[in-house]
C-alpha cells in the first residue's frame, strides 16, 4: 500500500461519521504520514489532496481560510465589523460543507479573532456590543 492510500484509509476511518476531519484527527493522520517516511509538509499537501477528492472537510483548511478573510478585512480599516464577521462565518459554514453548525462556525471565527487581537467595530445600529453576545 503506497502512502496516499494508507492517507485515504486513515481519514475514512477518522471522518467516516461526520465527513469532518479536526485538528486531533489531522495530528494522528499526520503522525502515521511520518512513520511511512514523509515530510510533513508533503503530508499536509497529501492529506488536503485527499481530503478535497473525497469531499471530507479539514479544520486546519478552515481555520487558514477564515484568517485570511478576517485579514483582508481588517486590512481595510483596520477592524472588523458585524457584517466582516457574519461574512466570514458564511464563508467558513459553506466551506465546512455544512457539517459545522452555524454557531460552531461563529465560534470558530471568534476564537481567530481573539487570538489574533483583532479590533472590534461596535456600530451604533449593530445591535450594541453584538461580539460578545456570541
Amino acid at each position: 500500500m503506497d502512502v496516499k492510500e494508507r492517507l485515504i484509509e486513515e481519514v475514512k476511518l477518522r471522518a467516516f461519521d461526520d465527513r469532518y476531519i479536526d485538528k486531533e484527527e489531522e495530528k494522528d493522520i499526520l503522525q502515521v504520514a511520518i512513520q511511512l517516511g514523509v515530510g510533513v509538509d508533503q503530508a499536509r499537501n497529501a492529506l488536503k489532496q485527499v481530503c478535497d477528492a473525497h469531499d471530507y472537510a479539514l479544520e486546519s483548511a478552515l481555520d487558514e481560510r477564515a484568517l485570511e478573510m478576517l485579514q483582508q478585512f481588517a486590512g481595510n480599516d483596520g477592524v472588523i465589523d458585524k457584517k466582516e464577521f457574519e461574512d466570514t462565518v458564511g464563508i467558513i459554514f459553506n466551506a465546512s460543507k455544512q457539517r459545522l453548525s452555524q454557531v460552531k462556525c461563529q465560534k470558530k471565527v471568534k476564537k481567530i479573532v481573539l487570538e489574533q487581537e483583532f479590533k472590534i467595530k461596535q456600530g451604533l445600529f449593530s445591535g450594541g456590543n453584538w461580539f460578545s453576545s456570541i
